[in-house]
């Protein structure tokens, strides 16, 4: 009697339909751990995009501008960056500023760092204080005894001694604040993000000389590592009292109240970025006068607000 094909033909049907599957499991399986996969990646992405930095790099720093711990705590903020993006995000202390125009920058961010003056407008620190505040702020991160001169850019010993090693330099010169200052002065002639610890007879020599790229009779040029620093500086002084103005000069000196090189200043912002040095400082200060500046914090500032000022400026932030 002939046996019927049927039986064998559907086990063979049968093993080829079960082989297919089995070999189609580890596709499907991989197909939802790439999917898987791919949005854990784009939550972490988003969350690091999002999540508070301040910059701190900087190519052309020293070994004497390196890291520097600190425990005083930074309110939050965004990376860095000197584009104008409308999407920046500021949290925290620079909460006012969120949504703001850059053509509104200016009177908003003013009172954020002015609510450091009491209701005489005095600061709560005062000059003499600077003795002891500045060997922290400006800390050798080598060397805890030690601190740095801002234009020689040496270390030294940090402990006050009468201003025979260092003394109190003011980067936008006391002559040109339009005050008197003694060690008691609470004004803007003892504001500490404007005095760095200098040389002596280096800050004989600077003057009230306004800043440049090359020393002459009327102007200043401090070493490229400290350039930036000083930039942001003067944005500072500008932001923080509003009776002070950046110029730009081809000839004679500022007077009273005035500062150059203005666009010189954008420029070196942009070349010379903030670095955990400067950063380290900005905290210290806080901590002490309790106010930041801003163009630490957020250097994207500096364009959002100053570009427009000048051709030469305008043409930098465009560069960058």
């Amino acid at each position: 009697m002939k046996k019927s094909w049927f039986p064998f033909k559907a086990i063979f049907l049968l093993t080829v339909l079960l082989t297919s599957c089995v070999e189609l499991l580890p596709s499907v399986s991989l197909s939802n751990s790439t999917s898987t996969l791919t949005s854990q990646t784009t939550s972490i992405m988003t969350s690091l995009t999002t999540t508070s930095t301040v910059s701190s790099s900087n190519s052309a720093s020293t070994s004497s501008n390196s890291s520097s711990s600190s425990t005083i705590s930074l309110p939050s903020s965004t990376t860095s960056s000197t584009s104008q993006s409308t999407n920046l995000s500021y949290t925290g202390y620079y909460a006012p500023l969120a949504d703001v125009s850059d053509s509104n920058l200016m009177t908003t961010l003013r009172p954020i760092v002015r609510a450091a003056l009491d209701s005489g407008n005095q600061l709560s620190v005062n000059y003499g204080d600077a003795r002891d505040i500045l060997p922290i702020s400006d800390r050798d991160p080598n060397n805890s005894n030690n601190l740095i001169l801002v234009y020689r850019q040496l270390s030294v010993k940090a402990l006050w001694d009468g201003g025979t090693t260092w003394n109190r330099e003011h980067v936008w010169p006391q002559s040109l604040l339009g005050v008197d200052t003694s060690n008691t002065s609470r004004h803007k002639g003892s504001d500490l993000h404007n005095l760095k610890p200098a040389n002596p007879s280096e800050n004989s020599s600077r003057g009230n000389k306004y800043f440049a790229e090359n020393t002459t009779n009327t102007t200043y040029a401090p070493p490229a590592v400290v350039r930036g620093d000083i930039a942001r500086i003067m944005f500072y002084m500008v932001t923080m009292y509003p009776e002070l103005s950046l110029i730009d000069i081809t000839s004679g000196s500022p007077t009273t109240l005035q500062m150059a090189q203005f666009s010189l200043f954008v420029k070196w912002h942009l070349e010379d970025p903030v670095d955990t040095f400067e950063s380290n400082r900005n905290q210290v200060l806080y901590q002490y006068q309790g106010n930041r500046n801003p163009f630490i914090d957020h250097e994207e500032l500096v364009c959002r607000m100053f570009r427009q000022q000048t051709t030469a400026a305008t043409n930098y932030c465009a560069q960058a």
